[in-house]
This record gives structure tokens, sequence and C-alpha cells, in this order.
């Protein structure tokens, strides 16, 4: 099977297909991809049978179109998508036989309605659906985001058996290749939280979405007056300038455009569940860490919640056992306002925590809502 990353890890694309009959298809071809693609297929005798989008983009301009029409192979997204311009709307569970090689579409919306993977034999193409490590999975607060959707579409991979290799729509950090056994370990969007948790987690961190996005999407939607009107909001039709920080063609600035930000990609929840979970009877309570330093956690210039373990940050993988030894015993964790928190969530995490929750807004969050303290 032919399979290859084509152009920069910040906004990956990929070519899919038969080595022995040479047809491929082209995932995810950014605007500055295509005289690269038309190059490499000519160069290497490749036939382009299908140009796939696994999601209507926000933060490049997609050359679907483009490739598809200097190339005349067809243009194809999911048929929940309400692009212009598409030869081929994909059904889940469709597959697409490129020569011999035989690729499945799973539907896997929730960063957007018409997200999808590929699946080509072990091998998951996952768009924005799901990245690598800490970066999780695509904002799920953008037009058409649903974290209920996303929920769900994770649940999806629990039938996929673990040597899975997952190749996502980007890489903001350089990771090696993954595999689904990794990203079950390590991914934040892993945990084992309901999907009511999972939901709050990401209204909580909900962001409006920037102008230049907003605009970057009319124009891969191909008709910003039905953007407009399927969101909501007036944007223009035609491509914008580049804006000072927007990944609009695949470079390094804007990296981590359609990623959450540091603190809002471990879970997380709100100062008044946090206390109520720790009013929970005792086989059901959660421990509470508090990573400050001593100074902050006590009298006289410091408080903290009720019953909150202090291990300062930096001593904390030198102190693991004084935490409950169950991986899957729940831990809340706290700081002065989030910061070093989502540090320590993201460290449990890594250790094998399965439920380790950032309280949001920290210790200063937890006074300013009036909740009790201990100094």
């Amino acid at each position: 099977m032919i399979l290859e990353q084509i152009g920069p890890a910040v906004c990956r694309s990929y070519i899919v297909g038969c080595e022995q009959t040479r047809h491929v298809i082209v995932v995810d071809a950014l605007a500055d991809d295509v005289e690269r693609v038309l190059e490499l297929a000519a160069r290497r005798g490749l036939t382009i049978d299908l140009i796939v989008d696994t999601h209507t983009h926000a933060d490049h301009h997609s050359g679907g179109r483009a490739l598809a029409a200097r190339s005349g192979a067809p243009y194809a997204l999911h048929e929940a998508t309400t692009c212009a311009g598409v030869d081929e709307r994909l059904r889940d569970g469709a597959a697409l036989e490129v020569g011999r090689t035989r690729v499945e579409v799973l539907h896997t919306p929730g960063h957007t309605p018409d997200s999808l993977t590929l699946r080509a034999g072990r091998n998951l193409l996952t768009g924005d659906f799901l990245f690598l490590a800490q970066d999780g999975a695509g904002r799920l607060d953008l037009p058409g985001g649903d974290p209920g959707a996303h929920w769900d579409s994770l649940q999806r991979l629990a039938t996929f058996d673990d040597p899975h290799c997952v190749l996502p729509g980007h890489d903001y950090h350089g990771h090696a290749p993954s595999t689904l056994a990794t990203e079950r370990r390590r991914n934040p969007r892993f945990q084992d939280v309901t999907r009511d948790e999972y939901v709050a987690w990401q209204r909580a961190v909900a962001s409006p979405t920037p102008p230049w996005m907003l605009d970057v999407i009319a124009a891969n939607l191909g008709h910003g007056a039905a953007h407009a009107a399927h969101h909501g909001v007036a944007h223009a039709a035609a491509p914008p300038e580049q804006p000072a920080g927007a990944a609009l063609s695949g470079t390094s600035r804007g990296a981590g455009a359609c990623a959450a930000g540091p603190r809002a990609s471990v879970p997380l929840v709100l100062p008044d569940e946090a206390r109520r979970r720790r009013e929970l009877p005792a086989a059901q309570r959660p421990f509470l860490l508090d990573v400050r330093e001593a100074e902050e956690f006590a009298a006289p210039h410091g408080c903290h919640a009720p019953g909150a373990h202090l291990i300062p940050l930096a001593q904390l993988p030198a102190r693991l056992d004084e935490l409950p030894p169950d991986p899957a015993h729940e831990v809340l964790v706290i700081c002065k306002s989030g910061g070093r928190s989502a540090q320590a969530v993201a460290y449990l995490i890594e250790q094998g925590r399965r439920r380790v929750f950032n309280v949001a807004l920290g210790t200063d969050g937890w006074v300013r809502a009036g909740l009790p303290v201990e100094s």
C-alpha cells in the first residue's frame, strides 16, 4: 500500500493508494500542495482517483477543488457537508476501492458536522477528529462543533485494535508516529469521562471563533453567503489576506489554531462541581491534589480547599505514592489559577491515571465562588 505524508507536519496531507496499480487518493490537500501533488504524481506514475477533505477546514485554505480541476479527479467530502463544488458525497461505512487497496469511510463528527476518518488497513487518517498526545483533538467550539457528537465518535474507536496507526490532520509538536494503543494511554480525549462530563469540559473551555477563521471557512465552503446563512454571521466570500499568525497555507505561523490551548487540553471541572464531588460518600469521593507551593497552601499567607493534599508540582514525580494506588480512582488537581494544575493533570495522564481533572480557575476561582477554605 502507498501511504505517504505530503508537505509540512503542522498541516498534514496524505496520499493513499495501491502499490501495484499506482492508483491513489489525496487527502486534505492544502492550496499550497496542488503543484507538489501533481508533480509527484507525474514523476511516480500515479493516477489520482479521488480528492478527499476530511472536513471543512477552518485554519487553512483547502486545495481540494483546485486539485480536482487540475487532475480531473472528483472532489469528495462527507455527505453532511455544505461545501459547494463537491462531486462525491461520502457515506458512513462506504468503501473506496483504490486499485487493490480498500479505504473505509467513518463518519466522526464533533469537530465539524462533516468530519470523517479514513481507515486504510490498520491506518486511521483522522483529520481533526483526533490529534496526538496532549494536542488531543480539533477544537469543538468552531461553527458546527458538537462535543457530544465528538464523544460519540470517540466511542466508535473502541472496536479498533491497538496497532492501528493514528495519522492526524495536524501535528503541532513534531510527534513520532503513534498508534491507537499509545493514544488511548496518553491522549486526554481518551480519559474515562462520561458523555456529560465531556460536554461540560468542552463547553467550559469554549471561546469565540476568530474572524479570520470564519473567513477561511467561508472560502473553503465556496460560497460565503451560504456560510453566513448557515451560521447567522456575515463573512467575505473571497479568500482573505493572510493575517498575522493565521495558518492559511500550512506554514508554522498560527500553529495550534485548531487545537485547544494548554489549559483546555486536559479534562476540566468547575469549582462548584469539584466541591460537589468532594461531598460524595467516601467510597466515591475523589482525591483532591493541590500542586502549589507550601506558602500558598497554608497560613499565614495561603489557604486551600478543604481536604486538599499538598504536593508541589516540582515534587510530584517523586511523590506519586501519596496518590490513591488505583489508577481509576478519580483525582482532582488544583493550583492558584489553573496553569500548574493543567501541567500536573497532563503528567498524571502520562503516568496512567484514567480519571483526572483540572479544577478550572484554581483556588482563586474557588474563593471567588464563595466555597469554603481552610488555612
